[in-house]
């Protein structure tokens, strides 16, 4: 299971060297196609972690929501779990986790709009 210091962004550096190279011209529609690939691993890798992320929430949620109140010895209520289940470590990663998934996505959707623009440049420039 991921830790929160483990939650690092590899992809955001890629992308930010990606674009640095777009800025000064060095890019053609070949690397682009690279990058997205790169990022598409990086989506597979940070779904995978969402899953197994979910699943130990479920598992503490679950945990949680069997207790019993301390104030009432009534079982705790869904709302209270639900709350209590939010400030969890666990609930965090997954939020953090789906933040990657959501951020890759878009980079990739992002690669893919400007691997059109330069290959119709190239294309228009006769290279």
């Amino acid at each position: 299971m991921d830790t929160i210091q483990e939650l690092q962004l590899p992809y955001l550096e890629e992308y930010k060297d990606f674009i640095m190279n777009y800025k000064s011209g060095q890019v053609n529609g070949e690397q682009v196609g690279e990058v997205i690939a790169r990022l598409a691993q990086y989506f597979s890798e940070f779904n995978n972690r969402l899953v197994n992320a979910e699943r130990a929430l479920f598992i503490v949620a679950k945990d949680i929501e069997m207790r019993e109140d301390e104030r009432t010895g009534k079982p705790i209520t869904s709302t209270k779990a639900t709350v209590i289940v939010s400030a969890t470590d666990e609930h965090y990663i997954v939020e953090i986790l789906k933040a990657h998934v959501e951020n890759i996505e878009q980079f990739i959707n992002a690669l893919k709009a400007l691997q059109k623009g330069v290959l119709n440049e190239h294309s228009y420039a006769g290279l």
